[in-house]
């Protein structure tokens, strides 16, 4: 089943929960549009080449990529073709100021969303971030169920739970969503702080204040933890 956005602001909302990875060496630039892509989305992760980027992608697991073609070391192509070795479904646009044809041609054979020109024109950059939000939720699923029963709606941004529906705080999204990104494994207490707060990895009493409101919404046993290791959610 296809889960389609009817309107523009809930793909602005849809927008605002995905994690985007962007890769750019140049620092003045790289930091410049991390700012504008905050506008977008709540979790932007900025590095300075492919080869921090393939270090962090699994733990990051970004929904959209957006990579500059022309990187020390590993080039954006090179990247993009190590990603898609294994992942077909991340969302890629690469930053260009090539105008060489040939070289434009070969990135388009790697199933990327688009391909933009520096400078960028950031009314290009909203549509291409919004087009390829589109393409992330075709592949998203609905809904997930946890083994309490407990139901993540996705578009809604809310968990049904005995009978009774939730809403979720944007806290609340941003842990359920790494948590459920990585659900194969135990995240531990500081990889997600850092998720949720940045710089800032925030106080252990608010840490554990919204985890122990997620499990009230969603069921205690849901979420399990290993003291010194970490948590991980459990799905059906």
């Amino acid at each position: 089943m296809v889960y389609l956005v009817e309107n523009d602001f809930s793909l602005q909302t849809t927008l605002k929960s995905l994690h985007i990875l962007y890769i750019e060496d140049d620092a003045s630039i790289r930091e410049t549009i991390s700012k504008v892509l905050h506008y977008f989305s709540d979790t932007i992760l900025a590095v300075a080449s492919a080869e921090e980027a393939q270090e962090l992608y699994a733990t990051f697991a970004p929904d959209i990529i957006i990579c500059d073609i022309n990187l020390p070391g590993m080039n954006g192509i090179d990247f993009v073709k190590w990603l898609r070795s294994f992942d077909e479904k991340s969302q890629v646009f690469l930053l260009t100021a090539y105008t060489d044809k040939a070289y434009l041609l070969e990135a388009i054979k790697l199933s990327l969303v688009d391909y933009l020109t520096k400078p960028i024109d950031f009314t290009i950059l909203e549509k291409t971030l919004k087009n390829a939000a589109r393409k992330v939720i075709q592949h998203k699923t609905l809904h997930v169920k946890f083994i309490t029963g407990a139901l993540y709606l996705y578009q809604q941004r809310t968990v049904t739970f005995e009978q009774h529906i939730h809403p979720l705080t944007a806290k609340e999204v941003k842990l359920l969503d790494h948590l459920i990104a990585n659900q194969n494994r135990m995240t531990s207490k500081e990889e997600l702080q850092k998720t949720l707060w940045e710089d800032d990895m925030g106080s252990e009493s608010a840490f554990k204040s919204l985890v122990n409101k997620l499990r009230a919404k969603i069921g205690k046993e849901a979420i399990e933890n290993i003291s010194g290791v970490g948590y991980r959610i459990l799905i059906s």
